[in-house]
């Protein structure tokens, strides 16, 4: 079946994942992006977030989950994002990513979704 064919605005998918210490390690390695607000305890209590503070762009990587394994799934190629960091996460908190279909395109085989 053609899985873009049973896509329809308004479809939704939802992934929930728990912040690991293990997940920033990997993060740091994969990305060498070792700044002491992510990584250093002694260095973060001395911001304004007190505390060391996940990397953004491993919390928005999980949009990448979504759109590769949910919504709309294998083949699917991530093209544009427009991100705003709201809050601040930390190890051991709760992120849910949530994406909405809000428009599809036959023409070029598209579709448009809304991701929070």
């Amino acid at each position: 079946m053609d899985k873009f064919k049973s896509i329809k605005v308004g479809d939704k998918a939802k992934l929930k994942h728990i912040i690991t210490q293990t997940d920033i390690d990997q993060f740091v390695e994969l990305t060498g992006d070792n700044n002491k607000l992510h990584v250093d305890k002694e260095y973060a209590s001395k911001t304004l977030f007190k505390k060391p503070v996940v990397h953004g762009m491993l919390s928005a990587s999980f949009i990448s989950t979504i759109i590769g394994t949910k919504l709309p799934g294998d083949g699917a190629l991530w093209y544009a994002q427009n991100i705003e960091f709201l809050l601040p996460v930390r190890v051991g908190d709760e992120i849910t990513v949530k994406a909405e279909v809000v428009k599809k395109i036959e023409r070029t085989r598209t579709i448009g979704l809304s991701t929070d």
